[in-house]
């Protein structure tokens, strides 16, 4: 299963250079499809009553199949959801200490959990989340063997407390919608039940392999601010006031005209002749 997790983490990992960027989730409220692949773990089951085994006996499973709705709020750092789930994976050998054949049995499980998780990472490209939830499932197990052995058929349903840990990459790739790959481990705890007269008891524990497409209620992206509007230069100051003095020149209205220069001296007089 790990080697499952870290070869899509790596193509996740891979695809997050090709996302856009776009607004922040924060804040926001989102709904989401998760799908993929089950692996159940072998489940023992124990009798009370020896009429079809001497001893306890062991389930193997196939491979299954996940699937869940959510929808929750991010805060921020931190993210709650509901989740509403589906799993079912068939039967592949029914086995005790001494001999098994082949098993035509199936397992389901409903289940209704609330997740907490802390997001870390960019929400404008890749972020990263871990965290966990606990709800109520419903877990059903049918044992049928297959045409070649005596036809036996149980059937042991259960309903209680479940609870799950959750790991995950999720990747913007557009205003409104993540995709992302997210690992789950699910107990559903012990399952009892009685059937035909023979008391039944087991567990159910998965891990979860799923893709998951999101949208996100979050708000538009504001417009961009409008280009600044560049003011047009002062106009030139005006040039300053003048005056024309006597002598012709010109000079600022402020200043005081030149002094005319001071009127040649008289000739000297003529001398008389006696």
């Amino acid at each position: 299963m790990t080697r499952y997790l870290l070869a899509a983490t790596a193509l996740a990992t891979g695809l997050a250079a090709m996302a856009s960027p776009a607004v922040a989730r924060d804040r926001s409220a989102y709904v989401g499809l998760e799908a993929g692949a089950l692996f159940v773990k072998d489940t023992d089951f124990d009798f009370d009553d020896e009429q079809f085994f001497d001893e306890d006996f062991e389930i193997e499973h196939k491979m299954g199949i996940d699937g869940d709705l959510i929808a929750g709020y991010d805060f921020g750092m931190f993210r709650a959801e509901a989740e509403l789930g589906y799993k079912r994976s068939e039967h592949d050998e029914y086995s005790d200490d001494e001999s098994g054949f082949d098993a035509d049995g199936r397992t389901s499980v409903y289940s209704l959990m609330a997740n907490a998780m802390i997001d870390v990472g960019q929400d404008e490209g890749v972020s990263f989340y871990a965290g966990g939830g606990i709800g109520y499932a419903q877990i059903t197990h049918v044992l049928e063997d297959n045409d070649d052995v005596d036809g036996f058929r149980l059937q042991l349903r259960d309903r209680g407390f479940a609870w799950q840990a959750i790991a995950g990459v999720r990747m913007v790739v557009s205003q409104y919608f993540d995709v992302g790959l997210k690992y789950r481990y699910f107990d559903g705890g012990n399952v009892s039940d009685s059937d035909e007269g023979i008391d039944l008891d087991a567990d159910y524990k998965s891990h979860s392999l799923l893709f998951s497409l999101i949208h996100n209620f979050n708000s538009p992206l504001p417009p961009p601010p409008p280009a600044p509007v560049l003011a047009p230069p002062p106009p030139p100051p005006p040039p300053p006031a003048t005056q024309t003095c006597p002598d012709g020149s010109v000079v600022l209205a402020t200043d005081v005209c030149p002094m005319p220069p001071p009127p040649p001296p008289p000739p000297p007089p003529e001398p008389e002749r006696g």
